[in-house]
């Protein structure tokens, strides 16, 4: 036999004898760290969910110290809820994905549930800022002498407007609601919209009357930058608080498995 077989059986022996250490090694970190939930007083089907939990927590980008803490009240949560007879699967359901997911996203709202009114009002104002910057800005840019004309038009009152309708829209999917108990007959809620839409549309043209130098108006392409700006922040905010509702309509929420 040559030396070069011979070193090549070696090369191969000693890689075998590697991987097979790398894997003894796997297999006794795996089972230290389901010892660690085995002898905490957890029933052997919630520590094994408690170790699949942990193996799971960690792929995630949360801190170390949050998936210390969250492993620490899960645990303590399972050891109070075996005292009445509860298990990992009753308490959280058998997909420790799902699990992960939602603490990690937070719950998600059910199915037709109304948006937080905070986020909502400032998704609407920024979707209703944008529309009217656009518009506007487009206007000014195909005839710049509606600009003069429209005095009215300025920053001031594209804000102010904004904010009227941002705080305003959240609350008409309420207020006509079937399915809720209203204090005030549909028609006293009917005029009660319709006075507030002249109320809006005469405060925007009482704007008219603010000099100048504080109700300033911008030129067509700064009006669409804004426009732009406006979307974009738009975006964000209804990406960020995952809301469903809004001026242009309903997000349908991505049921889970």
């Amino acid at each position: 036999m040559s030396e070069n077989e011979n070193e090549k059986r070696n090369n191969s022996a000693q890689q075998r004898k590697r991987n097979a250490a790398v894997h003894q090694d796997r297999n006794s970190t795996v089972k230290n760290e389901h010892e660690v939930f085995d002898n905490i007083g957890l029933t052997k089907r919630n520590a094994d969910y408690m170790f699949r939990f942990n193996q799971a927590l960690q792929v995630t980008k949360l801190s170390t110290e949050k998936k210390a803490e969250i492993v620490k009240n899960t645990t303590a949560e399972l050891l109070e809820g075996q005292k009445t007879g509860k298990t990992a699967k009753n308490m959280y359901g058998g997909d420790v994905n799902a699990h992960i997911k939602e603490i990690v996203e937070g719950p998600q709202r059910p199915a037709g549930a109304a948006d937080p009114y905070w986020p909502s009002v400032l998704y609407n104002g920024l979707n209703f800022f944008t529309i009217f910057s656009f518009m506007f800005g487009v206007m000014f840019l195909i005839s710049p002498a509606s600009q003069r004309t429209n005095q009215s038009v300025g920053l001031f009152s594209i804000i102010l407007s904004s904010v009227i309708a941002g705080l305003a829209l959240p609350l008409i999917p309420r207020i006509f609601d079937s399915k809720r108990e209203h204090r005030y007959a549909l028609w006293i809620r009917v005029l009660g919209a319709v006075a507030f839409l002249i109320v809006w549309l005469g405060l925007f043209t009482l704007t008219a009357a603010i000099p100048g130098a504080l109700n300033p108006s911008l030129g067509g392409w700064p009006m669409v930058v804004l426009g732009v700006l406006g979307g974009v922040a738009s975006w964000f905010v209804k990406r960020q608080y995952k809301l469903t509702q809004g001026f242009f309509g309903s997000t349908p929420q991505t049921r889970r498995r």
